[in-house]
């Protein structure tokens, strides 16, 4: 079985019943941009979701993601076609453009300074300011290209000061919540109090930390304790930060959510040449299964699944390449002397024994899901199976690398709880195994440990 995750987007390629019931068999969960659409396309989305996913018996999660402070090109009823060379002014979406002028929603003057670079469309134009004058940026193109309506702008070699999360994101985050979505995810981060005030306005949710800028890789550490999870946005942040350097910072936000045993996803042209292509390239698999090797949480596909050709075979092929490269030895967290806590000391110790004795699974009855996550944070090589009484927070831990949710009847005492898991054992044809929990009004603790072997 797959322990890696699958995250892919909801999109046109995958709306039809039966191709989004086919990517959902090797998914985990689906992500809703947006950056596009809007609320009633959102819960028609989310709707056909859980339809598709108790169809396949399977607990699938949603993940809203916000558009942050996006800065985009406004309305250009023409375009404009630009040769290397060609001077361009951008000035406030807001004003008249005239024949060389290229409206933005945002006050790019405001940041932009001599010397600086402007991108266009995830770096396919690329400009160089050469002054500014009132609120009109003057730049020089460095490449030849054609600038269209809503495309991407990025200010790179200068600091923007737009924070999130904006008074839209709020809005969005507010309906995601009561709409059901299971995870939040902020863009543009730049520090740990972006996160903290969109909590402070939203309340209780999974939030997922977006790093894609300069600024919260500054703040890594920081912002990985206070996210519920990190997403590497390599798009964004190649433009940011220079795409050579792109290997080493991926690392570098992978090790540092995995010492804070947060979970960990990969994103951005995973299988971008499967939006047209039947099959994926050998650097994309060998990308894939860098990822997997490196002990990431999740992989997720956008293009792919939104407004590719292939939907289902990308979605296959990421779950093939994911498992094969599995079979490759992983890495455990290695804790040393950092166990700091009952709950934390019990789970490591479950992970050594479950591996000692050849045991088949872990079994982790939890109310608030935290107990699963604790010991999914660990990377053991056992089988981990999270039982469940609340379908949400099931869903909760299908972020969680290597770990199974299922859904269990309520109970009262643990012979109830033991009744229950027996019950699931015996089903999937298992005779040893380890059931780590709290006691049933305790919530949120770990302190008891039971090995069963009825072989």
């Amino acid at each position: 079985m797959l322990k890696t995750k699958i995250m892919i987007t909801y999109g046109p390629s995958i709306m039809k019943p039966n191709v989004l019931k086919a990517a959902l068999r090797h998914s985990d969960i689906v992500r809703f941009n947006f950056s596009h659409g809007d609320k009633a396309q959102w819960r028609a989305g989310m709707k056909a979701v859980r339809i598709a996913a108790k169809e396949l018996d399977k607990q699938i999660a949603t993940l809203a993601d916000l558009p942050g402070p996006k800065i985009r090109t406004g309305t250009m009823r023409m375009g404009l076609a630009v040769k290397r060379g060609d001077i361009v002014k951008f000035v406030p979406a807001t004003s008249k453009s005239g024949p060389r002028g290229v409206p933005v929603d945002y006050p790019i003057y405001k940041d932009a300074k001599k010397g600086c670079t402007i991108d266009i469309g995830d770096g396919q134009l690329a400009f160089h300011v050469t002054g500014i004058s009132g609120n009109v940026v003057i730049a020089k193109a460095l490449s030849d290209g054609y600038i269209g309506s809503d495309k991407g702008v990025s200010l790179i070699g200068t600091h923007i000061s737009a924070s999130p999360p904006t008074k839209s994101d709020v809005e969005l985050a507010r309906f995601a919540k009561s709409s059901g979505f299971d995870f939040i995810a902020m863009s543009f981060v730049k520090s740990a109090s972006n996160l903290k005030e969109l909590r402070s306005k939203i309340g209780s949710i999974n939030f997922i930390a977006k790093i894609e800028k300069k600024e919260a890789l500054e703040n890594i550490d920081s912002i990985v304790r206070e996210a519920d999870g990190i997403l590497v946005a390599r798009g964004d942040l190649a433009i940011e930060m220079n795409i050579i350097h792109m290997h080493e910072l991926q690392k570098k936000i992978i090790d540092a959510a995995r010492e804070a045993r947060k979970p960990v996803i990969v994103a951005t042209q995973l299988l971008a040449s499967m939006v047209n292509s039947p099959v994926p390239t050998r650097a994309e698999a060998n990308d894939i299964a860098s990822a997997v090797t490196s002990s990431v949480d999740c992989l997720m596909l956008s293009d792919e699944t939104t407004i590719g050709k292939y939907p289902e075979e990308a979605v296959k092929f990421l779950a093939s390449i994911a498992k094969a490269a599995e079979a490759e030895p992983m890495q455990p967290l290695a804790l040393d002397g950092r166990i700091k806590s009952i709950n934390l000391g019990i789970a490591f110790a479950t992970a050594i024994l479950a591996e000692r004795y050849s045991t088949d699974c872990i079994f982790i009855p939890t109310q608030t899901g935290t107990s699963a996550k604790m010991m999914a944070a660990l990377r053991p090589k056992t089988r981990l199976i999270s039982v469940a009484e609340s379908p949400k927070v099931a869903r909760s831990l299908s972020l969680y690398r290597g770990l199974e949710a299922m859904l269990i009847k309520r109970y009262d005492t643990m012979d109830q709880m033991l009744s229950r898991v027996r019950q699931i054992a015996k089903k999937e044809g298992m005779h040893r195994y380890i059931v780590i929990s709290s006691a049933p009004n305790k919530p949120g603790s770990l302190d008891t440990l039971k090995y069963i072997d009825n072989g």
